[in-house]
C-alpha cells in the first residue's frame, strides 16, 4: 500500500485538485493494475477492504439518518442509534473502520452509499493526522478530541461549496478523492469522449449553448456515465465539468470609454 506525504497547515493537507487526481490515480494502480483506465464501476467497498484493510460496519448511525458516515482512526467507543430501544448507545470500534448508515443498503441509495464509502476512505487516506495525530496510542485524557470524524447528509455527494472553515477544507478533500476514486480520470474521459463521438463531437470538450440538441443530450449522457461508473448523475455532471470535458460559453466583457 503506497504511503503519502504531503504539506499541511494545522493537520489539513495543503492540496490542489489536480494533486488529489495523482493521489487516487496511483492509489487505483497500486490496487488494481489498469482499473485506472478502464471505464467500469470501481468495487470501492472492495478497495476499502482489501486495499487500505479497514473493516466496513453497518449500523443507525443517527436518529433522523442526518450522518451517513463515520471514519475511526482510533480505538474508542462511539454513539450510534439503537432502533428498538428509540435511544442512543455506544459501540466500541476498532481503528480502521469505517461506518455507514444502514439506509443506505436500500436499492435506491446505492449510489450515494458508493460515494459515502468513497468520501470515508478519503478521509481514513487525507486526514489521520488531524483527527488523529497519534494515531495507535491511547489517547491523552486533557485537550483530548475523539478520533473520529462523522460526515453528515450536507458533508457528502460532492456538493459545490464555499470554503470558508477547516471542516469545508477537510470534507471538499474527501469529496474530491471519492469522485476521483469513483470515476478515474482516464477512465471517464475516455468513456465521455466515446460518447462524443456517438453524436459526432470531435472535439475533447463540449462548450454548453454552443447546440440545442447537444444540450439536451447533455442530460442523457450525464446519466450514461452515472449508470457505467455506478454514481450518481449530480456527482457525474460536477465531474464532466471539473474535467474540462462540459465548458460553459465564455462572456466577452466590453470596455466603456466615457
Amino acid at each position: 500500500m503506497i504511503r503519502f506525504f504531503y504539506r499541511r497547515a494545522n493537520g489539513i493537507p495543503i492540496l490542489s485538485r489536480n494533486e488529489i487526481e495523482t493521489i487516487a490515480q496511483s492509489i487505483l494502480t497500486d490496487y488494481k493494475p489498469g482499473i485506472e483506465i478502464e471505464p467500469a464501476a470501481v468495487d470501492i467497498e472492495h478497495l476499502a477492504e482489501a486495499y487500505f484493510d479497514l473493516q466496513m460496519d453497518y449500523q443507525d448511525l443517527s436518529h433522523n439518518r442526518s450522518i451517513l458516515g463515520m471514519t475511526v482512526f482510533a480505538d474508542c467507543s462511539v454513539p450510534v442509534y439503537d432502533g428498538k430501544k428509540d435511544e442512543a448507545k455506544h459501540i466500541w470500534v476498532q481503528e480502521g473502520t469505517i461506518l455507514i448508515d444502514n439506509s443506505l443498503l436500500k436499492d435506491d441509495q446505492i449510489q450515494r452509499g458508493r460515494f459515502t464509502v468513497g468520501h470515508e476512505v478519503g478521509h481514513w487516506v487525507l486526514h489521520g493526522c488531524y483527527y488523529a495525530p497519534h494515531r495507535g496510542q491511547l489517547p491523552v485524557l486533557t485537550n483530548w478530541k475523539q478520533p473520529v470524524v462523522r460526515c453528515r447528509r450536507a458533508d457528502i455527494g460532492f456538493q459545490r461549496r464555499i470554503l470558508k472553515t477547516d471542516d469545508d477544507w477537510l470534507e471538499w478533500q474527501a469529496d474530491s478523492l471519492s469522485s476521483a476514486l469513483l470515476m478515474p480520470k482516464d477512465a471517464f474521459i475516455r468513456a465521455a469522449l466515446n460518447k462524443f463521438k456517438e453524436v459526432g463531437l470531435a472535439t475533447e470538450y463540449y462548450v454548453r449553448g454552443a447546440d440545442a440538441d447537444l444540450d439536451i443530450w447533455l442530460d442523457f449522457l450525464a446519466r450514461k456515465l452515472a449508470h457505467l461508473f455506478e454514481v450518481s448523475v449530480q456527482a457525474t455532471r460536477i465531474r464532466l465539468e471539473n474535467l474540462g470535458l462540459i465548458r460553459e460559453k465564455e462572456i466577452e466583457v466590453g470596455l466603456l470609454w466615457a
